[in-house]
């Protein structure tokens, strides 16, 4: 597998050495958790980077997705920095039927996918697009997290595509491993089935719904080695890449 930069080393990269010590510093003075995101944004840091990443005519719609990307970043970074390079052997597995989980070996992490290996269909005239990875985040209910899918990140784009979407594992049955987010196609067909044109024969997979994606992200949980068994921090890195 190839390195290739993650969204947060592309965006994020000199913004969190410059801002997010003092959105530590603003969180831990309010007694306020950065798990909560409503908190999050309250503190004067985060309002002030936030008006500074989002354009000055940016609709509701885009102020709220430029805070979730931001509350991602941020998580990921004050965690540790964790990515996990996922392999297409791990990946063909999660597609198959192996447990799900709802449990983080961190608080926050990204999840790098093989490149060109998943695809969100083509829909509204735009394009279809390859996913690159998920920041999976806890959020401030036991047994919820957050994932943000990041689509469409090539060197000939400024920019990509978000999708988030928020759910738990149901807990009431010791190995249910079911979603409380809906995962099921429209049409019935599998989940992770490929639907672009010679899909199937080249290994591809897709996503047609949010729930497919906050079912890959439980599965691959599931094959997470431990933190244990995972290397040190390289000396003044923002992020720890793991190959699994």
């Amino acid at each position: 597998m190839t390195d290739r930069p993650t969204p947060f080393a592309l965006v994020f990269g000199t913004v969190a050495r410059e801002r997010f010590p003092a959105i530590a510093d603003a969180l831990a003075h309010a007694g306020a958790s950065a798990a909560q995101r409503d908190a999050f944004v309250l503190v004067e840091p985060v309002a002030r980077l936030l008006q500074d990443i989002a354009p000055s005519d940016a609709t509701p719609d885009e102020i709220d997705a430029h805070l979730r990307m931001l509350h991602h970043a941020y998580r990921h970074w004050s965690a540790g920095g964790w990515v996990y390079r996922i392999g297409e052997t791990m990946l063909a597995a999660a597609a198959a039927q192996p447990p799900i989980v709802g449990r983080l070996p961190h608080p926050a992490l990204y999840l790098q996918l093989p490149s060109g290996k998943v695809w969100r269909p083509a829909e509204g005239g735009a394009a279809a697009e390859p996913l690159d990875g998920a920041f999976v985040t806890e959020t401030g209910t036991p047994g919820e997290m957050s994932v943000l899918g990041i689509f469409g990140m090539h060197r000939a784009r400024p920019g990509f595509s978000a999708v988030a979407v928020e759910g738990t594992v149901d807990g009431q049955e010791p190995g249910a491993g079911e979603l409380v987010v809906a995962a099921a196609r429209p049409d019935g067909s599998p989940p992770f089935s490929a639907v672009l044109q010679g899909g199937p024969a080249a290994g591809l997979y897709s996503l047609v719904t949010t729930g497919e994606l906050l079912l890959l992200t439980c599965r691959l949980l599931a094959q997470l080695p431990p933190p244990a068994v995972h290397p040190p921090q390289a000396p003044h890195a923002l992020e720890r890449v793991i190959d699994v």
